[in-house]
């Protein structure tokens, strides 16, 4: 309802009589035109970027660790909870220290990099056009922890009877991984991935605290530039409308996700 407004701070104290604009908001949204139009679409692209490099890698990351959890070794219990330490590590203390990390000067990122002789000077991460980088790799260092128990979860439900009998066909660990282990693996792996998919869209900690509430052109993503939008500029409608389009955009994906997922369990 909002987003059919003309509201903002002028009006705010007024909310009931605020203007009806009908879908103005959506149109100067949606206008290639329009400065936050731009942004706005900008902010789709480096989303869909930063998901298309956080997920695979997280999924991979999380996929090693369960396998490793899954062997029986000393102190198998106490690895396993302290693997999760990341997950549960609150998002302003992890990301914080992560930007501590990154800085261009002191961070102790540069300083490896620089001792390897992979830089000969201090790199400058959290401006400009590597911005993106230090978000990925802090948030895949965040997310694989969940994706390691649901993944080891499934790991556990896989019957030994499988791997005993491969083995005395003379199947090698490659045959099995990928002929018993990644297809048992399949229902697991297809909520993990929609669950990541919901929640790259909705990434939002990650990028303030690393980059504060405007990250710049290479790092701005919908729910900063809604952020900004609602809750600095004071536009709420504009802001609105922004989160009406992203809940829209995760529902429309979601769903061809689920109906390929469908079609392929049905082939």
């Amino acid at each position: 309802y909002i987003s059919f407004l003309d509201l903002d701070i002028r009006n705010f104290s007024k909310f009931i009589s605020a203007p009806f604009i009908g879908l103005s908001n959506y149109f100067s949204l949606l206008s290639s035109n329009a400065e936050l139009g731009r942004t706005f679409a900008r902010s789709f692209v480096n989303i869909c970027v930063y998901g298309l490099v956080t997920i695979p890698l997280t999924y991979i990351l999380s996929l090693g660790v369960a396998m490793l959890l899954n062997q029986k070794f000393p102190g198998q219990t106490i690895v396993r909870g302290l693997i999760l330490l990341p997950y549960i590590t609150p998002d302003s203390v992890a990301f914080g220290v992560w930007r501590f990390m990154f800085q261009s000067e002191i961070g102790i990122v540069n300083t490896i990099l620089y001792n390897l002789g992979i830089i000969h000077e201090p790199m400058v991460w959290l401006v400009g056009e590597y911005t993106m980088w230090p978000v990925i790799i802090a948030s895949v260092w965040k997310g694989f922890p969940f994706g390691a128990l649901i993944l080891l979860a499934g790991l556990q439900s896989i019957p030994k009877e499988l791997y005993e009998s491969s083995e005395v066909d003379g199947a090698n660990i490659f045959q099995r991984f990928f002929n018993i282990t990644l297809p048992m693996l399949k229902p697991v792996t297809y909520t993990l991935l929609l669950l990541n998919i919901i929640w790259n869209f909705q990434a939002f900690n990650q990028f303030f605290v690393f980059l504060g509430a405007n990250p710049g052109i290479n790092a701005d993503v919908p729910s900063t530039v809604i952020n900004r939008e609602a809750f600095t500029n004071l536009h709420y409608g504009l802001g609105s409308s922004m989160s009406t389009i992203l809940l829209l955009f995760t529902m429309i994906l979601t769903l061809i996700y689920i109906k390929a997922q469908k079609q392929q369990e049905a082939q």
